[in-house]
């Protein structure tokens, strides 16, 4: 996996950038990035066999800002910028796991508020993202807030953002310009060419044992944002919600007493019961309440306006201190840099990383204990 380093020089950022394992440079697609310089995408530079430096910007990693306070005019800023640089790189035919998307590592400048992101040019890569709606989560949860409306507000679309339907890009921007007019211009309409043809764009190489025959190129023009659309609902879709059984519909049977079956036989209705839709729960040990896990992403810490489950009278607890996701029917807990850490059956959540919680385990946040049933 690539060791990355972020770094500020008086010129700018640095973000250096060291293989590991069998990851060698690309070196048609590294060319790719130095030949041409792209709004929104540092240049990267050849400094040693194995390190890759990247410049070109001014700014400060995402996190910071993140965590120094957004209302949600920056924070819809900020994900508007992101969607429309990812736009940008899936028309141009990026290989989309190898963008970082780690907020550690994303340049936000903060003079003109704009997004800078890298690409890792190396065959092998081991260090590939997992999606932009993880992305987006992260986000979301490192933010720290300015008002209560401002978390209601982002929480409302990160709602939108993992619901069972997934989303467009073209979703997402007419969501944010309905909460945060100013963060993102109004779209502009205009007029198709008669005879459209496909734009030509640099096909990035992959390793032979990728390759896969080529398909015949279909000539019908895509919209600006469908190129994007598969890789975004792939980050979608592991966030979905386990729909509701779906009920067979009644079948027309003809009466066998009838002579003559009629034009339009009778359809008996049945009433069948639909069925209960059973959450995973948590209840807290030291009080025995317990609560449904009913949302996509389930936050638990102390801050009552900021969180899905409260801890009251337990300091040792972070105001934000744990997550919870669910997608495909399964749970997943992440700590979210708690001071005194998350355990599952005693042992340590590491932050940022995800651990599938099944029936019957102990989930710890700090010394506040709580049992989880899956539902």
């Amino acid at each position: 996996m690539a060791k990355l380093k972020f770094s500020e020089k008086t010129d700018g950022v640095c973000i250096h950038c060291r293989f590991t394992g069998s990851e060698t440079l690309n070196e048609a697609e590294y060319r790719y990035f130095t030949d041409n310089r792209i709004k929104g995408w540092l240049t990267p530079r050849f400094s040693a066999p194995d390190k890759i430096e990247y410049t070109g910007a001014q700014g400060v990693p995402l996190i910071n800002v993140l965590k120094h306070g957004v209302d949600k005019e920056l924070y819809y800023r900020i994900v508007a910028e992101l969607l429309t640089i990812m736009d940008t790189a899936a028309s141009c035919g990026f290989n989309m796991p190898n963008i970082v998307l780690d907020p550690n590592f994303i340049t936000f400048d903060t003079e003109r508020k704009e997004i800078w992101l890298f690409y890792l040019p190396i065959w092998y890569n081991e260090n590939t993202n997992d999606g932009i709606v993880n992305c987006l989560r992260r986000i979301s949860t490192y933010a720290e807030y300015k008002s209560k409306e401002d978390f209601h507000s982002v929480d409302g679309f990160m709602n939108f953002i993992c619901r069972a339907d997934g989303f467009t890009v073209g979703e997402a921007m007419e969501y944010i310009r309905r909460e945060a007019p100013d963060a993102v211009p109004a779209p502009k309409t205009a007029a198709r060419p008669a005879s459209p043809q496909p734009a030509s764009r640099p096909e990035f190489s992959r390793p032979e044992a990728a390759r896969v025959a080529e398909q015949p190129r279909q000539a019908a023009p895509q919209n600006t944002a469908q190129a994007i659309i598969n890789e975004i609902n792939r980050g979608s879709q592991e966030f979905m919600h386990t729909e509701e059984p779906k009920l067979p519909e009644p079948k027309v049977i003809p009466s066998l007493t009838e002579e003559r079956p009629s034009a339009v036989p009778e359809l008996k209705k049945r009433d069948i019961p639909r069925p209960v839709v059973k959450y995973p729960t948590l209840t807290r040990r030291a009080t025995g309440v317990t609560i449904n896990i009913d949302k996509p992403v389930f936050r638990i810490g102390k801050e009552r306006d900021r969180v899905d489950f409260c801890v009251t009278e337990n300091r040792t607890v972070s105001r934000l201190h744990a997550t919870i996701y669910t997608r495909n029917g399964s749970c997943f807990v992440e700590d979210n840099n708690s001071t005194n850490r998350t355990y599952i059956n005693g042992t340590p959540v590491l932050p940022d990383r995800e651990i599938k919680l099944k029936s019957g385990d102990v989930l710890k946040l700090s010394d506040e204990e709580f049992d989880f049933i899956d539902g």
